[in-house]
């Protein structure tokens, strides 16, 4: 894998990454059609994309969000991390954070584009095929959604000329579902050969297809589907972005635990009130270790350093957990009015003692009120907030499951979540005619 890096760093300059581009002529570079019409060219620009979205990609989105929802707090007095804790119209559409997350997005999207716009051209085995194939399509549903987790509309495709079509989010979400269920059709005709394997390891791709299935499915309101693909996924498996620690570092822990990072988890997941994590939680000591409760961050809050999959540069980050499948179910089952299901599958996770990762609550069953789909509800909202932690996932939780929160527009340090949406970055705006209205909060 190592050697092929080297083909990620020539192809990264020809292709279409984001939704606006400037052109600069690189004599240096290769044309783009020498990159994507040879089957060694497609294959690269697959470890590139995996390489940049694991080393780059990802820390946007585990760290942006996790300022607007109070998982993260910042201990210096930098501006962008400084207005996402503030929130509400502080937030600026030029603030460098949601800039990164939006660009980085758009650029790994446009790899898998380019895959998918010119792999039935390049002869290749069939087994590659589908694998490759199918692996462009799960990434580019997985970059579509995370778009989407944290903006109101996104564009379903990129545009070369830096005019693209923007989409509603549920627009975005069918397609990020089609795009899936296509992978799966990919992967039932062939199976994937040993040559696309050593290109793209340590991925279970029919695993991590269903499990982004399962996710999507939920976030679109399809509650029966969304089950279904989560039964489909093994628990045992074990999907991750892999990292040496020395070429390539995990990026959470690059910027919130190397060198007195200016981003540190909050006490308690930043989880208050009803919310807090009860005592004997398996997970906190999995993902928090305390420090001097006199270190607090300029939200007024107090902050813990990393642990669990953050706290050594070398340290793989799973790309979905199982406990995500079962708290899926939980919500799926609870918005369809089957109670007993959905604290069946609650209590799954909060007795859980054996995760494949070692994400176990070890808890008891739950107390509360089994027949109240508010309370059970909010207890998915607790234990997705604590399971899911610094994976990007709880502002799109939060706005889903408390959708009537009240949010000030001069921003607030304490509030679950500080916005609805970001806005779209200045640059988009300056230069696509397509971009809608920044949405009020």
């Amino acid at each position: 894998m190592k050697k092929l890096i080297k083909i990620f760093i020539v192809v990264i300059g020809v292709l279409s990454f984001t939704a606006c581009e400037t052109d600069f002529n690189n004599i240096n570079q290769p044309a783009e059609d020498q990159v994507l019409t040879t089957k060694a060219g497609l294959l690269g620009v697959s470890v590139g994309m995996s390489q940049n979205f694991a080393t780059s990609t990802l820390a946007p989105i585990v760290e942006i969000p996790g300022l607007t929802t109070r998982e993260l707090g910042n201990t210096l007095t930098y501006v962008t991390p400084g207005e996402l804790v503030a929130g509400g119209t502080l937030l600026n559409s030029d603030n460098a954070g949601v800039t990164r997350l939006w660009s980085r997005l758009l650029r790994d999207k446009g790899m898998a584009e380019s895959i998918l716009a010119n792999i039935d051209n390049v002869e290749m085995e069939p087994g590659t095929k589908a694998g490759l194939s199918a692996y462009a399509k799960w990434f580019k549903a997985m970059t579509l959604g995370y778009l989407i987790q944290n903006f109101e509309q996104a564009p379903i495709n990129n545009d070369p000329n830096g005019a693209s079509v923007f989409n509603t989010r549920g627009e975005v979400l069918s397609e990020c579902i089609n795009l899936l269920e296509s992978a799966k059709a990919d992967l039932a005709s062939t199976a994937i050969s040993a040559e696309f394997l050593a290109y793209i390891p340590n991925l279970d791709l029919q695993n991590v297809v269903n499990a982004f299935l399962a996710r999507y499915n939920l976030f679109a309101g399809n509650y029966t589907a969304a089950i279904s693909a989560a039964n489909a996924v093994n628990l045992s498996s074990v999907s991750e972005w892999w990292y040496d620690g020395v070429t390539n570092e995990n990026p959470v822990w690059s910027f919130a635990v190397f060198n007195d990072p200016d981003t540190k988890p909050q006490d308690n997941f930043g989880l208050t009130g009803s919310y807090i994590p009860e005592v004997g939680d398996g997970r906190i000591a999995f993902y928090l270790s305390p420090v001097d409760e006199s270190e607090t961050d300029f939200g007024l809050h107090n902050v813990d350093n990393a642990l669990g999959f953050f706290d050594t540069a070398s340290k793989s980050i799973p790309i979905f957990l199982p406990g995500e499948m079962l708290l899926i179910k939980a919500e799926a089952y609870a918005m369809s009015n089957d109670l007993p299901s959905a604290v069946l599958n609650l209590n799954l996770v909060r007795e859980k003692t054996n995760d494949v990762f070692g994400v176990n609550a070890a808890l008891g069953p739950w107390t509360g009120n089994v027949n109240s789909q508010t309370d059970i509800m909010d207890e998915i909202f607790k234990n997705r907030s604590i399971e899911l932690f610094m994976s990007g996932m709880r502002f799109e939780d939060s706005r889903r499951i408390h959708p009537n929160l009240v949010i000030p527009a001069g921003g607030d340090y304490f509030i679950e979540r500080n916005r609805n949406y970001y806005p779209y970055p200045f640059d988009e705006r300056e230069n696509n005619p397509n971009i809608p209205a920044d949405p009020s909060i």
